[in-house]
């Protein structure tokens, strides 16, 4: 990624205010229906990164966003549902993946809180790292892929010193009507 373009994706992540407002009143509207909140919240992470990758305007990142999987690895591209486990309770949410140069980006969303950007997303072999930026530090996900890269497992580390464990499961692409 070109610097402007780190700027600009930057830029429309770090501030999360509004995006926090509009997570925040889509689930107060949806709280009673639970299969179109999934659907809503799918929709605005895949729109939050379209619109990042828009913004950045270069030629670079627009490729980047119909580039086919990094070399030598799985593709990792679409949606997935992830639980983190936090002492005796699950904390449920889904990541939105997509390539960029030679990794990936994306976001991630955790229920009922707001969306966060995943800086970076490599894999090597079957090791996993990835980097989501929050306005306390970054948060840093290690893990393996298995099941044919549809799933991930490993341990959360949080800026404070937390290491929580994770899982992440890749979402069924959609079957268009005929």
């Amino acid at each position: 990624m070109t610097p402007g373009a780190a700027r600009a994706y930057s830029g429309c992540i770090t501030n999360l205010e509004q995006e926090r407002t509009t997570m925040s009143d889509a689930m107060d509207r949806h709280r009673r229906h639970p299969a179109r909140l999934a659907a809503t919240l799918a929709a605005a992470s895949v729109a939050a990164l379209a619109a990042t990758l828009s913004a950045a305007g270069t030629v670079g990142a627009q490729a980047a966003a119909h580039a086919p999987a990094p070399a030598a690895g799985p593709d990792l591209q679409g949606v997935w549902d992830f639980t983190m486990r936090v002492g005796e309770r699950t904390s449920p949410g889904f990541l939105a993946l997509g390539p960029v140069e030679r990794g990936w980006a994306g976001s991630i969303t955790m229920y009922l809180t707001n969306t966060l950007a995943i800086r970076t997303l490599t894999v090597d072999g079957d090791s996993v790292r990835m980097v989501v930026a929050s306005r306390e530090g970054d948060v840093r996900f290690l893990g393996r892929l298995a099941d044919d890269a549809r799933t991930m497992a490993g341990i959360v580390e949080y800026h404070g010193g937390a290491r929580l464990p994770m899982t992440a499961t890749r979402r069924a692409l959609p079957v268009a009507p005929r």
